[in-house]
Parts: structure tokens; C-alpha cells; sequence
């Protein structure tokens, strides 16, 4: 909101009931005092507002274009994006979050935080970007990270060989290596997408990590980090010493990676620099339980090779019938459910999908991917990995120092393995907004954005009714009050109370305060949720309560 100003002139959440007391009582929204109401905020808003896959098949009828096309219009004139180097003509995989989506980002940030760290008091630690060359030749990514490059001998443009392939054949690329993707692309005549002509050369490979050199002198090579994940594994040895030489021991990252894509495309879901949230769970291999599995053992999932065969099954059914490798890959993959449906994605649209044993690593003993239905088809999301002990042997045999540990049980040393829940932000970011978006309907005249109130950019909006009459020294100092109670409020006295309604229905804020005359008198103000626009007063003293016990619900209709 703020610079939103000047851009305007659902049932996927579960609904509570109103909580009554004292100094509550209901409004009704044509004949009893609604701000801004009529029309454009009956009930049951939800019911009738577009939803993603209306939307996917419509194609955006008015407009004529794709959905992902029209939300990043929306997120660029909403604050949510904006290309970074904009001014320069931006460079493609480098996107800014906005004043918006800043605040939606660091939310689903803190939400994962709070579920998956704070819960289960796993420790969070922050590592350095830049990497010494032999940590990732350790860790494979110098010999391996690469993606088959094919260049165009006409316009030389440079393109991913199998993205090429399987766009314009019906030959699977899995695994496939550089000669023969150069078989393909001479058996086919793969067209460059520049010349729309069959000029493409030899595949080769492009690693895809960015290179640097440390200091003034050459030869110190480095490089931007390609994932959170190695830092964790360089500090393991000093934080398991530090916190109590046991096992388990779980630590956690938040952190932006980069990777030198060939060709970066679809918005936030394949980009050069990104944010992942990590884990990794270092565990006796002899004892692969999890504490407080039982807490969700009955939790659903889908799971299968591909979106068609998924099936859904308890986290311990799968883990019995060997599905899931271990308790604790079920454990982390069950809260993972779990969050993404809390943060606004329906479990309906994405699934966990099992990769085959030619699919994983060879050090692998399981990997299970998250897929999520877009607007650009199925993407990945979230990884899940058993990656044994191989990251920790690895560095211990590159740095020569001894990674093992002490384990009192046994009495005996040994390389602890890992688990590795590894989700990321960005695409997260996207899918949200791709299956929070609600379109224009009867009774609202807006696009908006059902986020959940976990991660809404504010806390709630606060408007005086006017400018004048002190309305809006009273309604800055309820902002303050808010505010004060740790809540993030938004204000905004610029233009009609509809139209600020509106404004804060587009970014996804769930409540507005309003301060009227009836304020001045007895110290109410009103509260309008977002979604049915039903509009509560309470005492301003019981406001802070208020919206946080709504938050803590979910509660984004009053009815």
C-alpha cells in the first residue's frame, strides 16, 4: 500500500466463528453503518470469485493473456517485483521484491521458521556466500553442476540442448548425455528458437556456479555458493561439539544461492539468485527414528511417481511400506504438507513425487520431490534428500580433518548421515500467489489475493473515515497502539474508504480498522474482514487481541 495509492482508481481458509463479548456487536452491511459496503462486499465472496483453474482455462479472457503473464503485471504494479537492473533493461533470473512482497517473503520465511525450527528447537545458523574452490570440488558441484549447452552457429545465441528437445520432439531427455542430445537434435532438425531455422551446433557443458577470484592476487579461485546446504556441513563438526556432542542434531538455513542459469524463464521459478530454506538432519544410520513422529503419522500426503499415480497414505503407511525411506524423511515431508496448505496452497494441487532409483544419486539411498500445479505446468518446490554420509566423507577426505563423532550408545565413532528437507522461496513465493489470486466477480470490482493472514504483508490496515474532524489524529494514534503490540499496520488516509478497501483487498491484507465518528464517542472502531467484507466493532483497548486471535485462526470472514 503507501506508492499503491496511485496504481487504483474464498473459501480456501477455514472460517471460525465470531467471538462475542461485551463490546462486540455485528454490522450490517446495508442498513446498519458499513463503511464503503454495498454491492462490492455482500457475504460469501468466496463463493463466487474466479479461481486458479477457472482462471488457467480462460486464459484471461479480457486481456487475452496467460495467468503468469497477467500476475506478474499485477506484481510489478502492486509492489510485489520488480526486475532488478530495471532501469538498465534488466537482466533475465534477477527479480527485486517490492515493499510488498518483501513483507510476504520474509513472512513465509519466518512461518517456516517458527513450524520447522522454532517447534522442534533445531538450531539456524548463517554462512558466508562465497566459497573456496576446493569446498565444492568436495562436494562435486566443480566436476558435476552443469547443464548441456548447444550454441546456434548463425546467431549464437546459447540454449539448454534438452529443454530444446523435448520442446520440439516427443524423445525423453532423462539422463541424457551431450552426444546423444547432438543425435536428437541432427535426427530431428531441432530448430533454434532465434532463427526458427535447423542451425544448431555440438552440445557441451556450462557449469553453472558464478566464478570470482579472492583478493588482489590470482589464482584464489571461488565461487557464489550454489546452495545453503555446504556451509552447514563445513560448521558441522564446532556446532556438534558446541550444543552437547549428541545425536540428532538438526540445523537450518535461510539464505540466497545462485546459479548460472543458460536460460533463466518463467518468472521466479527458474532464476540465478534465489532463497532456499534448509535443513540438515545429522542421525545414527543404526537409529533412523524420529522424535514426535507419532504427532503426525496420521498425516496425508500424495505420493507417487508422477501426479497420475499419486495416491494419498499416512506418513507412517508410507514409511511401513517403504515408500518413505525413513521416519524422519516422513516427518519433515509431513510438515511440509502441512505448511504449504497453512500458507495458501490446496493440498489438491501439488503431490510428492518419488524419484526413480536412475534418478537419484548414486550416494542417495532416497529422494522425493514436491510438485506444484502452475500456470506453467507441474514445478518442483521443495526437495527431500537421504543423502547418507556422503557430504560429510567427502570433506573430510578433501580437508583431511575428521568429521566423525563420538556415539556414547555404541561406543564407538562414526560419520552421522543426513536428511535433507531443502524448500524453496522463490517458487513458493509465486505458487502462492498463482493459487491465492481471486478475479474479478459481482461482488467485488477488483482482482485481490486470498493470502492467509500467517502471511499477509500487515497485520491489519487502519483508515479514518475522513481527514477531518480529528479522525485522523485518532486513527494514527490507534496505528500507534497496534503497532506498540508488535503488530504490522498499514495506514492510508488517501482517497474514498471504498477505494482503500480495495487497495488493501489487492495486496491480501485480511482486516481494515476503521475510525469514524462513533470512535470520537465511545471508543469503538470498526473491523472489516477481508473476505465476505463483514464489518465487527470493538472497544480500541480489545483490538491488538482481536486481530491476533483472528490471525492465529485464519479468520478472513466474519460469517
Amino acid at each position: 500500500m503507501g506508492n499503491m495509492e496511485e496504481e487504483k482508481d474464498s473459501g480456501a481458509h477455514k472460517t471460525h466463528g465470531q467471538h462475542e463479548s461485551g463490546h462486540e456487536k455485528q454490522v450490517e452491511h446495508a442498513n446498519a453503518g458499513g463503511h464503503g459496503q454495498g454491492k462490492a462486499h455482500k457475504n460469501h465472496v468466496q463463493e463466487n470469485a474466479k479461481t486458479l483453474g477457472v482462471i488457467a482455462k480462460e486464459a484471461i479472457k479480457e486481456k487475452e493473456q496467460p495467468l503468469h503473464e497477467h500476475l506478474m503485471e499485477i506484481s510489478m504494479k502492486r509492489s510485489f517485483l520488480i526486475p532488478s537492473a530495471e532501469i538498465y533493461g534488466a537482466s533475465s533470473g534477477f527479480y527485486d521484491y517490492g515493499p510488498i512482497g518483501c513483507l510476504i517473503k520474509k513472512r513465509i520465511e519466518n512461518e517456516w521458521r517458527r513450524q520447522f525450527l522454532v517447534r522442534n528447537g533445531f538450531l539456524e545458523i548463517e554462512t558466508c556466500m562465497v566459497l573456496p574452490q576446493i569446498v565444492l570440488q568436495a562436494s562435486g558441484h566443480v566436476g558435476s553442476f552443469s547443464d548441456p549447452l548447444v550454441e546456434c552457429k548463425k546467431c549464437k545465441g546459447s540454449f539448454r540442448a534438452d529443454h530444446l528437445v523435448s520442446q520440439q520432439t516427443s524423445e525423453s531427455v532423462q539422463n541424457a548425455n551431450a552426444q546423444q542430445l547432438v543425435e536428437m537434435i541432427k535426427k530431428y532438425a531441432v530448430l533454434c528458437p532465434n532463427c526458427n531455422e535447423p542451425t544448431l551446433g555440438e552440445v557441451g557443458t556450462f557449469n553453472l556456479m558464478f566464478k570470482t577470484n579472492v583478493g588482489a592476487a590470482e589464482g584464489n579461485t571461488a565461487y557464489l555458493r550454489p546452495e545453503t546446504a555446504q556451509g552447514i556441513f563445513l560448521d558441522f563438526g564446532r556446532i556438534f561439539r558446541n550444543f552437547g556432542s549428541k545425536l540428532p542434531i538438526a540445523v537450518g538455513q535461510v539464505g540466497r544461492s545462485f546459479r548460472n542459469e543458460i536460460s533463466p524463464r518463467q518468472a521466479l521459478v527458474r532464476m540465478r539468485e534465489f532463497t532456499q530454506m534448509e535443513i540438515e538432519y545429522f542421525f545414527n544410520p543404526q537409529n533412523p527414528k524420529m522424535e514426535n513422529f507419532s504427532e503426525i503419522a496420521d498425516v496425508k500426503m500424495r505420493l507417487g511417481e508422477d501426479e497420475a499415480s499419486a495416491r494419498e497414505m499416512g506418513a507412517s503407511e508410507a514409511v511401513a511400506q517403504k515408500i518413505i525411506p525413513n521416519e524422519i524423511m516422513a516427518f519433515f515431508m509431513a510438515n511440509q504438507q502441512l505448511f504449504y496448505e497453512r500458507v495458501g496452497v490446496p493440498k489438491e494441487k501439488f503431490y510428492f513425487r518419488v524419484l526413480g532409483e536412475k534418478e537419484r544419486p548414486h550416494y542417495s539411498l532416497g529422494n522425493i520431490d514436491m510438485e506444484v500445479q502452475s500456470s506453467f505446468g507441474w514445478i518442483e518446490t521443495v526437495g527431500n534428500a537421504y543423502r547418507t554420509d556422503f557430504d560429510l566423507s567427502s570433506h573430510a577426505k578433501f580437508s583431511k580433518q575428521d568429521l566423525s563423532v563420538f556415539v556414547e550408545e555404541e561406543k564407538k565413532r562414526l560419520l552421522p548421515h543426513v536428511v535433507e528437507p531443502s524448500m524453496g522461496v522463490d517458487r513458493l513465493f509465486w505458487c502462492v500467489l498463482e493459487h491465492t489470486y481471486r478475479g474479478k466477480s459481482a461482488q467485488k470490482d477488483w482482482e485481490w489475493f486470498d493470502l492467509p493472514p500467517c502471511i499477509a504483508p500487515y497485520d491489519a490496515a487502519v483508515f479514518p473515515l475522513m481527514k477531518k474532524d480529528g479522525l485522523a489524529e485518532k486513527a494514527q494514534e490507534v496505528c500507534r497502539l497496534l503497532r506498540e503490540n508488535g503488530l504490522a499496520i498499514n495506514y492510508s488516509e488517501s482517497g474514498s474508504i471504498g477505494k482503500r478497501y480495495a487497495r488493501a483487498d489487492e495486496v491480501g491484507v485480511c482486516y481494515c480498522i476503521t475510525v469514524d465518528y462513533d470512535t470520537l464517542k465511545d471508543g469503538t472502531v470498526t473491523v472489516r474482514f477481508r473476505n465476505d467484507g463483514g464489518q465487527v466493532r470493538f472497544k480500541i483497548e480489545e483490538l491488538a487481541q482481536k486481530i491476533s486471535g483472528f490471525s492465529r485462526e485464519g479468520k478472513t470472514s466474519l460469517q
